[in-house]
């Protein structure tokens, strides 16, 4: 009969332990950076309505004037 321990770490297991430590704070500014974004573009968007809003409310109401030949 063959003793089986636990199994050994590999080297490939070891880098990608270290990556997801290094990785994790940067994983959480990723985020925190894409929901800013997220955010910026909500206002932005906004602003472009009442943008356009104040441009429709600013056109003249009715017929534009004709301009008469010199």
């Amino acid at each position: 009969m063959q003793l089986v321990g636990p199994p050994r770490p590999t080297v490939g297991n070891a880098l990608r332990a270290l990556e997801e430590r290094l990785l994790r704070g940067g994983r959480r500014t990723a985020l925190h950076n894409a929901w800013a974004a997220v955010q910026e573009d909500r206002v932005r968007a906004a602003a472009r309505l009442d943008a356009e809003r104040a441009l429709r409310a600013a056109q003249p109401v009715g017929p534009a004037p004709r301009s008469r030949p010199s």
